[in-house]
């Protein structure tokens, strides 16, 4: 006689909960009352039950086969798959554990429990992309299996603002802001710092509905949207901005870095100036113009912006000690290159590409000894 289907389950290796355990005896107490009674019990009918049983039907198969498995793809900046990044997964109780993306940009961690996650992911082969952390939780799974995908991107703004919050400019002072659109605008900004970006978009939207000609609020909105690889929707922002403000370099600056994702340096390059033309006291603008001249190969005018980007803010433009770096070592000025390793490590110690750097910065070191 061919055994029930459900004979052929593995148990689970432990049942801890008090609800789990007694919903397992619920529904052994109802399978040995159907062999009794020669009842036929269908696969869909007992797993309808165990799902009342137990509430969710995540739980349910939880419990049978040993935990979550939570999985996603990491995109790139221009949207390809990030290969070989480390993603981190983290819980509210402390737990973290790390995994390499496959060829294709894809991770997975298996045998999680039930709650809610944390991922994000660094690159560590161009550690200045960086992804802003996704969340969700095992009330989401299907199949007992959680989907959460990463976007890793590049640094449009430093963490220190350029321009404090409130202040008003000339040409913001005669556009008449009505002040619930301007409170609206002021608190996206905040919500944004405080890396809720969910609330301060939809601040950023209300701002911009009260007052449809806010150009410094479409050209924030448009910063966020590129956390979050919206590089399309981001770029038709700064436009918006531009055609209300032609004089507007932060919405220039945008066009520059979506246009740098997608890998159009020449254009770039090209608003990028614009911004800076605007606005000479922007450090991070003449770092994004640096990084696009370097793609270029052009090593003159990247050494100039990423100089000059220092000088202006040292701390917001650490990273161009790197790219000066590369500078130095393509012209075989390898003690210049180990040098300005050394002086961004000094900064930033405890950087994710930390230990690369300063093997990077050993072995250009070595070699100016050599070539001497």
């Amino acid at each position: 006689m061919r055994k029930p289907f459900f004979q052929n389950l593995r148990k689970p290796r432990s049942v801890s909960s008090p609800t789990v355990r007694k919903g397992l005896g619920l529904v052994k107490k109802a399978l040995a009352y159907a062999r009794a009674t020669d009842t036929r019990v269908s696969p869909i009918l007992f797993f309808s039950i165990a799902c009342v049983l137990f509430g969710a039907v995540g739980s349910v198969q939880a419990a049978w086969q040993g935990g979550f498995t939570i999985f996603g793809r990491v995109s790139l900046p221009d949207g390809q798959p990030a290969a070989r990044v480390r993603v981190f997964i983290e819980t509210t109780n402390g737990l973290k554990r790390d995994v390499l993306t496959d060829q294709e940009g894809n991770y997975e961690f298996r045998g999680m429990s039930a709650g809610r996650y944390r991922v994000y992911a660094i690159n560590p082969d161009v550690p200045e992309q960086f992804s802003e952390p996704a969340e969700s939780d095992t009330t989401r799974a299907y199949a007992n299996r959680l989907q959460i995908n990463v976007y890793l991107r590049l640094p449009l703004h430093s963490e220190k603002k350029e321009a404090k919050p409130g202040t008003v400019s000339a040409i913001e002072a005669a556009q008449n802001i009505p002040k619930d659109a301007r409170k609206a605008y002021e608190q996206g900004v905040k919500l944004q710092r405080e890396n809720r970006p969910q609330q301060a978009l939809e601040q950023f939207n209300k701002a911009i509905e009260l007052f449809p000609a806010y150009f410094q609020a479409l050209a924030e909105r448009g910063n966020l949207l590129t956390q979050h690889n919206k590089l399309a929707e981001a770029e038709m922002d700064f436009v918006s901005a531009l055609q209300i403000n032609d004089k507007y370099a932060p919405a220039y600056r945008g066009i520059g870095y979506c246009q740098i994702q997608q890998k159009n340096f020449q254009a770039a390059v090209s608003n990028l100036e614009k911004s800076f033309v605007l606005d000479s006291n922007a450090p991070m603008t003449l770092l994004l113009l640096g990084y696009a001249n370097l793609s270029l190969n052009r090593y003159e005018e990247a050494r100039q912006c990423f100089q000059q980007s220092l000088k202006l803010g040292a701390n917001i433009a650490a990273r161009a000690h790197v790219y000066l770096a590369e500078i130095y070592a393509h012209e075989q000025k390898f003690k210049e290159a180990a040098d300005s390793i050394a002086a961004y490590l000094k900064s930033n110690p405890n950087a994710a590409d930390a230990a690369n750097l300063r093997k990077m910065e050993a072995d250009w070191r070595e070699r100016s000894t050599k070539k001497q």
